[in-house]
Order: structure tokens, then C-alpha cells, then sequence
């Protein structure tokens, strides 16, 4: 819930006209469920990447912090979006394969 108890949804499935997006929007805020947390977080990094490409500042992002409580009593938390990296290794032509150009790897190191 956000500060006025309204549920918070990815727009427009839930609230239609209170929560769609529009070329005025200024701050979207994106969720994820999911019954495993590792696949659901790198859901959530995908798709705050993918938008915030159109943010002000492009690839800026605010962070959430994610309070488990019981009772009153906080039990866990964490800050997400977490968009970690990690190193990956492929050949050349499985690279160009999947971007649809030819690059050399000299020209793939630059990048």
C-alpha cells in the first residue's frame, strides 16, 4: 500500500485510469511477485532496466527498501532493485547471432 492505502500496481491491469502511464508521467513504480525470490528479482532488474532507458537521466533508478515485519517486529529486509552483474562467456559468433550484425572481437571488447 502507498501512503494514502491505495494498492500500487503495474498499470493498466489494476486502477486503469488512476495508474496509467502517459507521456507526463514522472515516477513509475514496478513490482514483481513471484514464488521464487532469485527468478523474481531478476525479473523486477530486467524490466527497471528496460524503463528506465526513457527516465530523465536514462539508467537512473531509485532504490526500494523491502521491510519484512511480524508483528511489529522487522524480520528481514533488503534494497531492490539490486542490478547486479555478472560475467559471462560466449564465442563470437554466438554473439552476432544473437544481436544480428557481424562484429569482430576487437570491436565486442569496446563495447
Amino acid at each position: 500500500l502507498d501512503a494514502n492505502d491505495t494498492v500500487m500496481s503495474l498499470p493498466p491491469i489494476i486502477n486503469g485510469d488512476r495508474s496509467k502511464i502517459t507521456l507526463d508521467t514522472k515516477h513509475v513504480f514496478i513490482e514483481c511477485t513471484a514464488t521464487d525470490l532469485t527468478k523474481a528479482n531478476i525479473v523486477l532488474d530486467t524490466m527497471v532496466t528496460m524503463f528506465s532507458q526513457y527516465c530523465a537521466s536514462p539508467y537512473t533508478v531509485e532504490p526500494v527498501d523491502v521491510i519484512y515485519k511480524n508483528a511489529d517486529v522487522i524480520t528481514n529486509s533488503y534494497t531492490t532493485p539490486a542490478l547486479s552483474t555478472r560475467k559471462e562467456t560466449a564465442k563470437v559468433d554466438f554473439v552476432n547471432s544473437l544481436i544480428g550484425i557481424e562484429l569482430e572481437p576487437r570491436q565486442m571488447l569496446t563495447l
